[in-house]
């Protein structure tokens, strides 16, 4: 197992790392074990050093989660009362996704986490995908994924990375934009 140290002194240092994980994903380090002494990128350095693809997503997607739970946490940016918002929406979804139960989303989707409606992006300062680093140990496609799967369970966002195709990904989108409108639908003949 070779290895191989990252230095990071200044902000060039670290522009050219952010500019090199792609190639650090790649087969040429499959054996290469990465270090350093850097605390702004100790996560990215242990994804990278988990070699199964499917292991390095699925870490990557939880870190990116734990990280916008430990961002929001102790925050209430919408203003929620008894499970309603300003806009008078309820259970936490702006967004009307099936999913929600009366407790909540039992998901982690990190794209629903990411999104606020308009009045909280111009009051409050909100963390963006680009503010996740860790995401840029995923290839592109998969920063795709991740940022437009919204409405979906954990594990059918990790099965869209694992397949990675976009192809696939917009069929699946419009299976579940007609599940969706189906569903809603149905819920309003209901009612």
């Amino acid at each position: 197992m070779f290895k191989k140290n990252i230095i990071i002194k200044d902000k060039k240092d670290l522009r050219k790392f952010y500019s090199n994980i792609k190639y650090y994903r790649t087969p040429l380090f499959i054996f290469t074990k990465f270090y350093s002494d850097n605390k702004e990128i100790e996560k990215i350095i242990e994804a990278l050093n988990i070699k199964r693809r499917c292991k390095r997503i699925r870490f990557i997607y939880d870190e990116a989660c734990d990280e916008v739970d430990k961002f929001c946490e102790g925050k209430n940016f919408c203003c929620f009362k008894n499970g309603v918002c300003r806009n008078k929406l309820k259970n936490g979804c702006c967004r009307k996704c099936f999913h929600v139960t009366d407790k909540g989303c039992p998901s982690r989707n990190l794209a629903c986490k990411l999104f606020f409606c308009s009045k909280i992006t111009d009051k409050h300062k909100i963390l963006l995908f680009d503010d996740l680093k860790i995401l840029y140990a995923l290839p592109f496609r998969c920063r795709l994924i991740v940022r437009h799967d919204f409405f979906t369970l954990r594990e059918e966002i990790l099965m869209d990375m694992y397949i990675g195709w976009i192809t696939i990904l917009f069929i699946r989108y419009f299976y579940r934009s007609i599940c969706h409108f189906l569903y809603r639908r149905f819920r309003k003949a209901k009612a």
